[in-house]
C-alpha cells in the first residue's frame, strides 16, 4: 500500500486539497474513527499522507499501523510484521522532525516498538563482544571484526549497533538517537530488552536457538495485543475467521429449525467492545467528524468501504420492495426506526460478517475489499433469512424452491428471531456443493439467480 489505490497522482492531490480545505482540520481529523483514519492514509497513500499522520491521535497513529504492518501471504494466515514497511512509516513520521518522531513512538506499545526495531537493528553489548571476541580463536576474531569494519554499525552507551538490512537503518537510527534526546528512559529500556534477545548471537547454535525463540515470544506478545485492539473495533483474527467460514460450508441438521450460535462467534462477541454500540443512532463527536468531512471525500471512503455498517445501509440505494434485496433493505431501514436495539445487534453482527470475510476469504487467489465483501454479506444473509421465511429446501442442500415472492414484513419478523451469523450460516449451508464451494453469494445478481 505504498501507493493511492487508483485514480491517480491527480486524484490523490484533490482528495489532500479537499482534506486540507476543511476548517480546523487538526480537530477534525483527530475526532474521526480510528478506522476512518487508515482508510484515508490507504486511500491517499502513505508516502503523500505525511500531514495527515502528523496530526494523527495516538489511537489513530495505533490502529493504523495494526491496518498497515501486519500482513500474510493468503487470507485466513496468521499476520507478521512486515519490517520494511516500518521503515517506510519511520521515514513519514521523521519528516515531522525527529522530536516529534520520538515522542510519537513514545506513545506506541512498548512491545510493538521493541519489536519493529528488532528488526532492524542489531543490538550487541559492547564489553560481552569484545569478550567473546577475546575468547574466540584468531581467525574467528578477525572475521566478525572485518565484518563489522564493513557493516553499518553505531556505539551508544555501551552498546553495539548493527543493521541488519540497510533499507530502514538510517529512519531507525535517527529516531534512536531522537528518543537519546528526548524519551531517554524509555530508550534505555528498549536497548536493554534488545540486546538481551541479541545475546544469542555472540555464542554457540544452541544459544542462537534461544535467540530465536526469545525473538518469537516478543512477537506473539506484539501480535497477541494488536489482536485485542482490533477486536475493540470489530476485527476477526484471520484463523477465527477461516475457522468459521469452514465450520459455515457444513450440512446443517435437517431436523433443527436454525442452528444455535457457533462457539466462534460467541466468543468474538464476548470481547466486543459494546460501548460502539449502534442502537441509538445518536450524533457521536466520530458520526460529526465524519458527516464534516467534504462530499467527494465521503464518496472516496464509500468507495473503499470505510463507512459504518448503519451508515452502509442509509447510503444504500432504495430498492423496489418486490426484489429479495428491495425487501431485505426496507425491513432493515425499517427496523432502525422502530426497533432500534435489534437493528444494532443486527448492524454488529453485519459488521462481524463484514470482517470474517475481509480476514479469512479469497475470491479467485485475491482478498476481498471492504465493499465487496459487504454486497456477499447483505446477499448471503438475505438469501439465508429468505430460506427461513419463506422457503423450503429440496432433496439438494444446493437449491430452494420458492413459495412465493418475499415481503419486508417476513423478512422483519426473520430478523427479530435469528441473528445475522445464523441466517448467514444457514445460506452457506444451503450454497455448499462441494469441497471448493465458498458457500457464498457476492452480489444481489447472483441473490436473484439463486432465488430463480
Amino acid at each position: 500500500m505504498t501507493k493511492p489505490e487508483s485514480g491517480g497522482l491527480a486524484r490523490t492531490r484533490s482528495l489532500l486539497n479537499r482534506l486540507i480545505e476543511v476548517p480546523d482540520l487538526a480537530r477534525a481529523l483527530q475526532a474521526l474513527p480510528v478506522q476512518t483514519f487508515a482508510a484515508l492514509v490507504r486511500k491517499i497513500g502513505l508516502e503523500d499522507a505525511g500531514e495527515l499522520v502528523a496530526l494523527a491521535t495516538s489511537e489513530q497513529l495505533a490502529h493504523a499501523f495494526d491496518e498497515d504492518l501486519f500482513v500474510s501471504e493468503h487470507a485466513g494466515q496468521r499476520e507478521s510484521l512486515d519490517v520494511g514497511r516500518f521503515a517506510v512509516w519511520l521515514e513519514i513520521l521523521l519528516e515531522a522532525g525527529d522530536e516529534v518522531a520520538a515522542n510519537r513512538v513514545a506513545e506506541l506499545d512498548e512491545d510493538f516498538v521493541a519489536h519493529a526495531l528488532s528488526g532492524i537493528v542489531l543490538v550487541l553489548d559492547e564489553d560481552a563482544l569484545r569478550q567473546r571476541l577475546d575468547d574466540a580463536d584468531e581467525d574467528a576474531s578477525r572475521q566478525v571484526d572485518k565484518a563489522l569494519e564493513s557493516a553499518l554499525t553505531e556505539d551508544l552507551d555501551g552498546y553495539t549497533l548493527i543493521a541488519k538490512q540497510p533499507e530502514g537503518w538510517d529512519a531507525a537510527l535517527s529516531l534512536i538517537l531522537a528518543l537519546d534526546r528526548s524519551q531517554r528512559a524509555l530508550l534505555v529500556r528498549l536497548l536493554d530488552r534488545l540486546a538481551h534477545i541479541g545475546s544469542g548471537t555472540l555464542d554457540d547454535l544452541d544459544e542462537l536457538s534461544t535467540l530465536l525463540t526469545e525473538g518469537e515470544s516478543l512477537a506473539e506478545d506484539v501480535e497477541a495485543a494488536r489482536e485485542e485492539r482490533r477486536s475493540k473495533h470489530g476485527y476477526v483474527e484471520p484463523r477465527a475467521a477461516h475457522a468459521f467460514l469452514a465450520l459455515a460450508r457444513q450440512p446443517l441438521e435437517q431436523a433443527e429449525p436454525a442452528p444455535a450460535r457457533d462457539a466462534l462467534t460467541r466468543a468474538y462477541f464476548r470481547e466486543l467492545d459494546r460501548s460502539r454500540s449502534l442502537t441509538s443512532g445518536a450524533e457521536t463527536p466520530a458520526r460529526q467528524a465524519l458527516r464534516a468531512l467534504p462530499q467527494a471525500v465521503l464518496r472516496e471512503l464509500d468507495e473503499a468501504g470505510a463507512e459504518a455498517a448503519d451508515l452502509a445501509i442509509a447510503a444504500s440505494p432504495v430498492r423496489a420492495a418486490t426484489t429479495a434485496m428491495g425487501a431485505f433493505m426496507t425491513a432493515l431501514r425499517e427496523m432502525s426506526e422502530t426497533e432500534p436495539k435489534i437493528f444494532g445487534e443486527r448492524m454488529e453482527e453485519f459488521a462481524y460478517l463484514v470482517n470474517v470475510l475481509v480476514s479469512g476469504h479469497e475470491r479467485g487467489g485475491v482478498r476481498m475489499r471492504p465493499k465487496a465483501a459487504a454486497d456477499a454479506v447483505f446477499a448471503t444473509v438475505c438469501y439465508g433469512a429468505f430460506i427461513q421465511q419463506g422457503a423450503r429446501r429440496t432433496a439438494t442442500r444446493s437449491k430452494v424452491k420458492v413459495k412465493a415472492k418475499p415481503a419486508p414484513a417476513a423478512f422483519a419478523e426473520v430478523l427479530r428471531r435469528q441473528s445475522a451469523d445464523v441466517l448467514f450460516r444457514i445460506a452457506s449451508s444451503a450454497l455448499a456443493t462441494g469441497a471448493e464451494a465458498s458457500g457464498l453469494l457476492y452480489s444481489e445478481e447472483e441473490l436473484d439467480a439463486a432465488l430463480r
